[in-house]
């Protein structure tokens, strides 16, 4: 037979270290755990931030290396449009800016006016004209341009923009030509104004002509667009300022200057050179 001594549990001192044991083990544990989210927070951040500057910058860098990459776009133009309002605004960007305007003071939609913007004239075709006689306003050139299209033909020594009223695969036909031959002339067809802005809503915003802008990437609160070496041929400097789309309150950034302080705010700056014709 056992003795009572023999069958006693644990003490309360035991029980008491038992627990305080535990405790610090669980304690351990909660923090390991805690500090893993704050990092896993952090990293998902950074790489969300990462991926966002990465494509808005190939985005914004593709539209400015687009821009006067046509023999046509860095000319004195002679409008034959007889005053399109879609060909004025095409030639005054080429005019007053070759095609790149930084910073306008337009407003497509909800523009955040306390950033930079950024309007380019863009042409996503370049055709030949084959065959022209003189004061005919019918070309001969390969084309898959419709009626009303806005197109910028050029001689090498002269430039004008015309305005298509029909066209076939084969031929197009414009409202009025200049009374010039256009044999062998080069066209900048596929002619678009694009606008990047900063919304209020902290979206990275691009409108087509006078439509409306479209959202493009979120979390983005900072354009600033100037010429990165004044005269220097065109080199512009993009700098884009992002938040993280996640918030921590243990983060308390006291230096953001655009997002919340629970935020990750990180700016990417880069320079892109337009190519010219």
């Amino acid at each position: 037979m056992k003795s009572i001594q023999s069958q006693r549990g644990l003490t309360l001192v035991e029980l008491m270290v038992a627990m305080t044991i535990g405790l610090i083990l669980m304690l351990g544990a909660t923090g390991v755990l805690i500090t893993n989210q704050r990092a896993f927070t952090a990293t998902e951040g950074l790489s969300q931030i990462q991926e966002n500057s990465r494509i808005a910058v190939d985005m914004i860098a593709r539209d400015i290396r687009e821009a006067g990459g046509h023999p046509c776009m860095t000319m004195t133009l002679n409008d034959h449009t007889g005053g399109d309002p879609v060909a004025a605004a095409i030639a005054t960007i080429l005019r007053d800016s070759n095609g790149v305007v930084l910073n306008p003071a337009i407003d497509p939609g909800s523009r955040n006016n306390a950033q930079g913007a950024l309007q380019l004239l863009t042409s996503t075709n370049a055709l030949s004209i084959t065959a022209h006689t003189t004061g005919q306003n019918t070309f001969t050139v390969n084309n898959n341009l419709s009626a009303n299209d806005i197109i910028i033909v050029c001689t090498g020594k002269s430039a004008h923009i015309l305005r298509v009223s029909a066209a076939t695969p084969a031929n197009i036909t414009v409202t009025q030509a200049p009374e010039v031959n256009l044999q062998g002339a080069s066209i900048a067809a596929g002619l678009n104004i694009r606008t990047w802005y900063i919304g209020t809503d902290n979206f990275l915003y691009r409108s087509e002509g006078n439509a409306a802008g479209a959202r493009m990437i979120d979390n983005v609160v900072g354009l600033a667009v100037t010429d990165a070496l004044p005269n220097n041929n065109g080199a512009i400097q993009v700098g884009i300022t992002l938040c993280s789309r996640n918030q921590n309150s243990e983060i308390a950034a006291a230096n953001n200057q655009l997002c919340a302080a629970t935020q990750i705010e990180r700016r990417v700056t880069t320079v892109v050179q337009r190519r010219t014709a």
